[in-house]
């Protein structure tokens, strides 16, 4: 079945077009074009996060696909999410017995999906806690250790619980927002104000379902507070604060404020610099200007602090708006 799409994935998500008639259900029809269980496509229908031609579908006994159909499908985190073992190069910060901190590149998925079975962080990490001589009980885990994710195109720090009883402690801390994180961003634009905090519902955009959106009648609650760092001609650099951690948070407060993230195509932030050399710079970054550079939190009665300087774009891009400015 395989043949019968043509595909093109976006992180987590993927739309494509069917090439020929089905008469199965959708959710088994998914299932066997991508390669992932029927829980997973049912779990996707369920939260409103499959849509065909348009249209959210809301029951998986679906069966009118049709050849054109175009099919969007956001796939969630699956608990039962398994990778195999790849010896990829991971730049560890810290690590001790019971976690460890990681440095994630912008370009590279946290863990698999629809397309992209291998090669991610969680296939690294996997490999590298199967060779560690204490039988670190995360490497038999399905997630092995994994308790949050960023982006695809998001770099910066994450951190992998190597045990049940820390996955489970880390776990509550990020469902309790007990936890410290801090990002860098770029975004288009002066900052009204120096110092700010959005707070707003959270919800999938019902007119792109690869996006969210603050404008929902239902949602969650989303916070994010944010304090100009430096501001420059035509941009400005951001501290940014989670208090909760909403799916593309970040991206989506800082749209809705009028100042997306640089190179920010989703959420409106690709946009051409009137600098040629800025304009460079910015393409040949090529991924959102967004660095979580601060993970924080207490375990077992010990605070912890680990942090990751500007990525080379990022400080690049940096380095040559202070220059122009004079600053």
């Amino acid at each position: 079945m395989a043949d019968e799409l043509n595909s093109h994935i976006f992180s987590e998500s993927t739309s494509f077009s069917l090439l020929e008639d089905t008469d199965c259900r959708i959710d088994s029809c998914l299932a066997a074009l991508l390669g992932i269980s029927r829980s997973s496509v049912q779990k996707c229908i369920k939260n409103e996060n499959l849509m065909i031609n348009g249209k959210i579908i809301t029951k998986a006994s679906f069966n009118r696909l049709k050849k054109g159909s175009t099919i969007e499908l956001e796939l969630e985190p699956d608990e039962e999410l398994s990778a195999e073992p790849q010896d990829i190069p991971l730049e560890i910060l810290f690590e001790n017995s019971d976690f460890l901190i990681v440095n994630k590149p912008a370009g590279m998925l946290v863990h698999p999906g629809a397309g992209h079975p291998s090669s991610t962080l969680l296939n690294g990490i996997v490999f590298h806690l199967a060779s560690l001589s204490d039988g670190s009980e995360a490497a038999k885990q399905p997630r092995a250790g994994l308790v949050h994710r960023i982006d695809k195109d998001t770099s910066g720090i994450l951190v992998v619980a190597k045990n049940e009883k820390t996955m489970e402690a880390l776990s509550e801390k990020f469902s309790r927002h007990d936890i410290r994180r801090e990002y860098t961003c770029f975004v288009w634009g002066r900052m009204k104000e120096e110092r700010g905090t959005i707070e707003t519902l959270h919800g999938r955009n019902p007119k792109n379902r690869l996006k969210f959106s603050p404008n929902v009648e239902n949602g969650r609650r989303a916070v994010t507070h944010y304090e100009v760092i430096n501001e420059f001609p035509s941009v400005s650099e951001l501290k940014i604060t989670l208090e909760t951690g909403r799916t593309h948070q970040i991206r989506m407060h800082m749209s809705a404020l009028g100042h997306p993230i640089v190179n920010d195509e989703l959420y409106g932030g690709l946009r051409k610099a009137v600098d040629p050399k800025l304009n460079k710079l910015l393409t040949d970054s090529g991924r959102q200007l967004l660095h979580a550079g601060l993970l924080g939190f207490t375990l077992s009665g010990r605070d912890y602090a680990f942090s990751s300087p500007l990525p080379g774009d990022m400080q690049a891009i940096k380095d040559y708006l202070t220059t122009i400015t004079g600053d």
